[in-house]
């Protein structure tokens, strides 16, 4: 399963890649904003010692993306051929991966602008693996690590794909359970969580994340007294939250929908959260979701067991282009605490 081993801005391992010296299997992932102008070194790393170091990521429109890798007096060129046709905005993302054992690698770059989705991908063979210490200085960006202003985040993680994303809620958050208020980092399997309706469920799993805090990761602040949270809440964009109220069954027929977070920013209600480079946080797993409550703002659970994907909601969910005319209602009416 993939999980982060280690993240830009952070001079210590994750639990995952705690203990771990020589990684012969791993991905490199780095997130930048567009557009870049001209050829563009997006990291270099050097250490010039007895058995010198250097690992360099280059992107240029024409010549496409490269990768150069040091170890000794050996030298690899990992290439991406271009052109790549990057888009004027949005975030781009390269993905780096080897394989020791099995002698290959793989070098990918996504970008997402507006109306503009692109993926591509290259292979070859015989890669070097990487030594953690390395990895770790380049993420703290000691030594001589240079980083380019246009780079959000970056880190190491094994697997090929990104880790499975999670709807998670911030450590501090407090959720309200049968003992009144808790931080969601404090709660352990087996605690009994108030629902909407009223009622208590057991928490089934805690999962506790490590997580980027910028770029296509980063998370909402839903701020007090909107939402009807009593207290800012820090939660992943992807987090669906309720909104109730006369608007809201004028418009859909329904007493409550469920938005995710991300669709409510507006830079005063909520706003996308860049204050960390890395976000602690955890996803809290009841079995079917349902809603919980945060002193006031209802926020659906994940579930493990039931698909992200199709999963039975117990609301309508909507979409972005259909949350802001709420939004706009909500705002005029003098509603937008509606939660």
């Amino acid at each position: 399963m993939a999980g982060w081993l280690a993240l830009s801005d952070r001079p210590t391992a994750l639990d995952a890649g705690t203990g771990q010296s020589l990684l012969t299997r791993a991905t490199m992932v780095f997130e930048f904003d567009l557009p870049l102008e001209g050829s563009t070194i997006l990291l270099d790393f050097k250490i010039n010692d007895t058995w010198p170091r250097a690992f360099a990521v280059f992107v240029d429109d024409v010549a496409g993306v490269v990768i150069l890798h040091r170890q000794g007096d050996r030298l690899l060129r990992h290439v991406l051929p271009g052109p790549l046709d990057l888009p004027s905005s949005g975030v781009g993302r390269i993905s780096f991966s080897w394989d020791g054992p099995g002698k290959t690698w793989a070098l990918g770059l996504e970008h997402q602008g507006k109306g503009s989705d692109t993926a591509c991908k290259t292979r070859g063979r015989d890669p070097m693996p990487m030594l953690m210490q390395d990895i770790l200085q380049i993420c703290d960006g000691s030594g001589d690590t240079i980083r380019h202003k246009s780079v959000l985040w970056f880190g190491a993680m094994n697997g090929d794909d990104l880790p499975a994303r999670a709807p998670w809620v911030g450590v501090q958050t407090p959720v309200d359970t049968i003992d009144g208020p808790v931080p969601a980092g404090k709660l352990r399997a087996g605690d009994l969580l108030r629902t909407d309706d009223g009622d208590f469920a057991a928490l089934l799993s805690v999962q506790h994340m490590d997580l980027p805090s910028r770029g296509s990761f980063s998370p909402v602040m839903l701020r007090a007294p909107y939402f009807g949270a009593e207290t800012d809440i820090l939660v992943s964009s992807d987090q669906l939250i309720a909104l109730s109220g006369d608007e809201v069954e004028y418009l859909f027929g329904d007493e409550t929908v469920l938005t995710m977070a991300g669709n409510v920013t507006d830079g005063r209600a909520a706003l996308m959260d860049y204050r960390r480079a890395v976000s602690s946080c955890v996803s809290l797993d009841i079995g079917t979701p349902r809603l919980i409550c945060a002193q006031g703002c209802r926020l659906l659970t994940h579930s493990n067991t039931v698909s992200w994907q199709t999963p039975d909601y117990p609301h309508p969910v909507i979409q972005a282009y259909e949350t802001i005319p709420l939004l706009d209602m909500l705002g005029r009416s003098g509603n937008r605490s509606a939660a």
